[in-house]
């Protein structure tokens, strides 16, 4: 929804569109096949409802506590100890 209103309103907004569907698109196929840098462009696109709900609602948390706590959530298991030493010992 935030993207939406980015790319409608704001003149960056198709670039940063096409950036956030390419980060998550990208981090999830290259942590697929076992790449370190898919594990990188995850975290970044764990991070990207955070930055839309800055430049939408002015906001860290946007309009929807609950939608917060599972984005909160994702980048806890993202960057938990364990996460990282898999990424560290398995990835390539």
């Amino acid at each position: 929804m935030e993207v939406g209103y980015i790319r409608r309103f704001y003149t960056f907004g198709l670039v940063y569109g096409l950036v956030v569907i390419a980060v998550h698109v990208l981090g999830g196929l290259l942590m697929a096949n076992e790449r370190k840098i898919g594990y990188k462009l995850a975290i970044v696109a764990a991070f990207t409802p955070f930055i839309s709900n800055l430049i939408v609602y002015r906001s860290l948390i946007g309009y929807s506590v609950f939608n917060a706590i599972f984005d909160i959530a994702l980048i806890a298991l993202l960057l938990h100890t364990q996460s990282r030493t898999h990424q560290k010992v398995w990835f390539r």
